[in-house]
């Protein structure tokens, strides 16, 4: 069983942004610039035994013109969990979605629109910053619980 959590947008719209405050409200924080690495996403910060261990690939396959074959092709194996950003209709969004679901990757995505709204999911300001990306993590993590509460994982 695979699992990967895609964040779709616009470029500058705010994904690496979602997937950085998803790792500092629920993980173990980032620095001031996030890289592609291994981050651990606690189920409950109470019990901190619980966790999901992801590889974090904050700059898109499109923004960083490699495909994600490119990226794992000298992997032993491939990470049970993927958090990934992608640009919208990107010259790499076809392979992404391609390469994630010829390797088994159940797909839990999110659209970011290019729009200022009240959604979490639409483009925020400074004055909206804070409580969208700290819903955007909310939602993400409870649709992670429940894709392994449904799956019988645990």
């Amino acid at each position: 069983m695979r699992l990967a959590i895609l964040i779709i947008g616009v470029q500058n719209s705010g994904k690496t942004s979602t997937i950085k405050k998803l790792i500092n409200q629920y993980g173990d924080g980032v620095g001031k610039i996030m890289r592609s690495s291994w981050r651990n996403i606690y189920m409950d910060l109470r019990f901190k035994s619980l966790r999901l261990t992801a590889y974090c690939i904050p700059a898109s396959p499109t923004e960083k013109n490699l495909d994600l074959v490119d990226r794992f092709i000298d992997w032993d194996n491939l990470p049970q969990t993927i958090i990934l950003a992608e640009q919208l209709n990107g010259n790499k969004y076809a392979n992404t979605i391609s390469f994630l679901t010829s390797n088994g990757y159940h797909i839990i995505s999110y659209n970011l629109s290019n729009s200022i709204g009240t959604g979490i999911w639409d483009r925020f300001d400074s004055v909206s910053e804070r409580i969208k990306l700290n819903g955007r993590a909310d939602e993400i993590l409870d649709d992670i619980k429940k894709y392994i509460n449904s799956n019988g994982v645990i």
